[in-house]
């Protein structure tokens, strides 16, 4: 009989996950922050809690998928949260994308209650979680992971493992760390090749035929391409935010990272009128910046 899950965070990548588990035949139980985003899923099926506390009471596990640190620490602290409701035993999962403190500040804080803290960020767009094709790095206790393990299966195509929650956190920002650079360094190049008068397009046949290609590189070029940046397969804003999560993460752990700084600054730049676009749009942040010559 597969577990009871609750599951809170309806976002880009959240709501598919929660749809898979729902198609999958999992029990489920949502919440969010905004009501309406929760409706899609009652309508097919899900039960809808009425504060993260009813939601863990009922749930055998709960899942969170939320923007950061502070908002996963006010789910969890609030008077009717997670804390309030989440029974000795049980597991609180978060699949989000926050910083090693938080991880283990959470991992002592529900050791206290004698209930179990796992961190399993993904990494994968909100097709993957709509296929079940996530990667899912999962980091704390054996008996944790078992618990939560039917629900990898659902989501994921891979699980990696870890004894202590901050390593996972740490793999998950190094994934990003890399994704944003790509993502930069993509964008300055088909600048650069479209100042010579050669369009994208046919940059990406080139790359495509060499070392260069990947499915980040003609994805993201072709967005570029065609100048899609909505809807966001991920925010701009959540990529910038993820950079400063990974410099904080290296200054504690001693680790040199001068390009990260300069392409967070990129996109901390490009943030302020592209905030909600995909990340992608950093493109139109460097044209901007980049006058046409005096002929």
């Amino acid at each position: 009989m597969k577990p009871r899950v609750g599951f809170i965070g309806l976002g880009v990548i959240g709501a598919p996950m929660a749809g898979r588990l729902l198609e999958q035949g999992f029990p489920l139980l949502v919440w969010n922050r905004t009501p309406s985003r929760a409706d899609s899923l009652v309508a097919r099926g899900a039960h809808r809690a009425a504060t993260p506390r009813e939601l863990a009471s009922a749930a055998d596990l709960v899942i969170t998928m939320v923007t950061d640190g502070a908002a996963l620490r006010e789910v969890v602290e609030r008077a009717d949260g997670l804390a309030a409701g989440l029974a000795a035993g049980k597991v609180h999962c978060d699949m989000s994308t926050i910083d090693p403190a938080t991880a283990r500040n959470l991992t002592d804080f529900y050791a206290a209650r004698n209930a179990h803290f796992l961190h399993a960020p993904v990494l994968g767009n909100w097709r993957a979680a709509q296929e079940g094709r996530l990667l899912i790095f999962a980091g704390g206790a054996d008996r944790a992971v078992e618990q939560c393990q039917p629900v990898f299966d659902a989501l994921g195509k891979k699980v990696w493992r870890w004894s202590r929650p901050e390593q996972a956190t740490c793999v998950k920002l190094a994934c990003n760390l890399l994704l944003g650079g790509l993502m930069e360094l993509l964008a300055e190049s088909l600048l650069l090749a479209s100042r010579a008068g050669i369009p994208p397009r046919t940059m990406l046949e080139i790359f495509a035929e060499s070392a260069l290609h990947s499915p980040m590189v003609q994805s993201k070029g072709e967005t570029i391409a065609h100048r899609k940046f909505t809807p966001p397969s991920f925010y701009l804003r959540h990529m910038r935010k993820d950079l400063d999560l990974a410099l904080a993460a290296a200054q504690e752990l001693g680790a040199h990272t001068p390009a990260t700084r300069a392409v967070r600054d990129a996109f901390a730049a490009a943030e302020h009128q592209r905030a909600e676009l995909d990340y992608s749009a950093v493109f139109e942040w460097l044209e901007e910046q980049s006058p046409a010559p005096a002929s």
